[in-house]
């Protein structure tokens, strides 16, 4: 096996999550989530990105202009593009997108665990890998630990 990997005491665990708002309203109700995280200092946004189907790929639009089902004002993530997701990463959405949709494209750290880590880095501990988990494939291996009930106790 290969040396450790240090502990990074200025990044958390990052991810990124693609959502599709049909009609190009989004809800404002998780974009207020959202705000609550940041404020909590539970994650941070590194990018920030809503884009819409056009011309056979996507153009970008700015939070300001989006409509909300109940009026937030979107212009709070005014400049959270930061320009880490490329235009070739937003594109590669454009096909997965329906007429008229916005998606917003988040890319954050997870902020949570920097206090653990760094404990643990005190602690003489060294990490040895981190990643993201696949959904799919969680799913399937909790799916697979279920006991399975027979048909005679499900009478």
């Amino acid at each position: 096996m290969g040396s450790a990997v240090t502990f990074d005491s200025e990044l958390g665990p990052i991810a990124y999550v693609a959502v599709e708002f049909p009609g190009g309203v989004v809800g404002a109700e998780g974009f207020r989530e959202l705000l609550a995280l940041v404020e909590r200092q539970a994650i941070r946004v590194l990018d920030l990105e809503f884009v819409t189907p056009a011309d056979g790929g996507v153009r970008t639009v700015e939070p300001a202009s989006l409509g909300t089902a109940d009026g937030l004002d979107m212009s709070a993530f005014d400049g959270a593009s930061s320009g880490i997701l490329d235009a070739e990463d937003l594109a590669s959405l454009g096909a997965r997108l329906t007429a008229g949709s916005v998606a917003a494209v988040l890319v954050y750290e997870e902020l949570s665990m920097l206090q653990v880590l760094a404990s643990w880095e005190s602690a003489g501990a060294n990490l040895l890998a981190e990643g993201p988990v696949d959904a799919g494939e969680l799913i399937s291996a909790l799916d697979a630990t279920e006991p399975q009930t027979s048909t005679q106790e499900a009478r």
